[in-house]
């Protein structure tokens, strides 16, 4: 299967293979093959946005007059409208689908919240129990074979979703016991679609999602459930692997980042110190290490991580140098910022760019 890549760097690489086939670096053969490996990726179709919004539009307007004539209908009547609209909105999809892939893609889109509205729907109808997140569930595993079969990843994105909702909607409540199937489902529907990067940094979000769970579960306290996701996040920015790596690198950027700040507040160091003395110096010696390895990624080009510098030091700045003047200490952040940009311009001329 060829790569895909946009219209514009296919461009760039046609005019690289230009050039280096005119300064005799590869033949005419070669520069076809190296372009037989990739292929343009299909541009946003004006025609698909419309039939797309206009298919929802139909089918919140069927509904919406079901159900203002919904408490005079008995349960059989309900029942076979659902399936009678689902089949019949999904039978239509195919049926033009040949002729009008764009229209028949649309139908088959609203057939999916047909689905999911008929099981909600069919949940009320009956006064069936259990967990509201088991519909969200139903609705994602209905989604699945449809996005297969129409090799759809942004309607295996929206079952990603559904299922995330489930997971999120599980904390609290019974063991998802279905997560442990599902969570390594989506990663390899990410590999499925060649390795798409929007559905594996849902797929990660699922995952994570499903650590909370755990964590939450076991009674894991705030200090430890934070320390945690530090450490997934630095393992998810530094371990090098070839499954998009990037996707990876930037979430565990925002993870170690975000709960990095958390842990230099001096609170959430009170289950391992009692005395308040020590959960200063315990938050005040993590904060000089995270901002050291914050550091470090700056120095390798990290936007990112030059970010959660700030924001340590204005977190500090609030919490225990307010007593200095408001100008002093937008002056200095400014001469910091100024100094930043200095260095990363200088490194972007001599290293060609900044990464996360």
């Amino acid at each position: 299967m060829a790569r895909q890549i946009s219209s514009s760097q296919f461009a760039f690489l046609e005019r690289e293979l230009d050039y280096c086939h005119k300064q005799g670096l590869i033949t005419t053969d070669q520069r076809a093959s190296i372009l037989s490996e990739y292929s343009v990726k299909p541009a946003l179709s004006f025609i698909k946005v419309l039939v797309t919004i206009g298919a929802i539009l139909v089918g919140l307007g069927v509904l919406s007059f079901i159900a203002s004539n919904w408490d005079g209908l008995g349960k059989i009547t309900k029942l076979a409208l659902i399936i009678l609209g689902f089949v019949g909105v999904n039978a239509a999809g195919y049926a033009v689908s040949f002729n009008f892939p764009k229209t028949g893609k649309s139908l088959i889109y609203l057939g999916g919240l047909v689905y999911g509205a008929g099981i909600f729907l069919i949940g009320q109808i009956f006064n069936f129990g259990g967990d509201f997140t088991t519909a969200f569930l139903l609705w994602s595993l209905g989604i699945v074979p449809m996005a297969l079969q129409q090799r759809d990843k942004f309607y295996l994105l929206f079952a990603n979703i559904l299922f995330l909702v489930y997971v999120s909607g599980s904390l609290g409540q019974e063991f998802p016991l279905v997560a442990l199937a599902g969570v390594p489902a989506t990663y390899l529907g990410a590999k499925y679609f060649a390795k798409s990067r929007l559905l594996l940094f849902f797929a990660n979000l699922t995952a994570l999602d499903l650590i909370l769970y755990l964590t939450q579960r076991w009674d894991i306290v705030d200090l430890y459930g934070t320390l945690v996701f530090f450490g997934i996040g630095v393992l998810m920015y530094f371990i090098k692997h070839s499954f998009n790596h990037d996707v990876f690198k930037l979430q565990g950027n925002f993870l170690f980042g975000i709960t990095g700040v958390a842990l230099t507040f001096p609170g959430i160091w009170q289950k391992l110190f009692d005395v308040h003395s020590y959960q200063v110096a315990a938050s005040v010696v993590f904060a000089i290490g995270f901002v050291i390895l914050l550091f470090a990624l700056i120095r390798r080009g990290s936007f990112i991580s030059l970010g959660f510098v700030c924001v340590t030091i204005f977190r500090f700045y609030t919490d225990t140098f307010t007593i200095l003047p408001k100008s002093l200490f937008f002056i200095v952040g400014g001469l910091i910022l100024l100094g930043f940009g200095y260095y990363f311009e200088r490194m972007r001329k001599s290293q060609g760019g900044i990464r996360v």
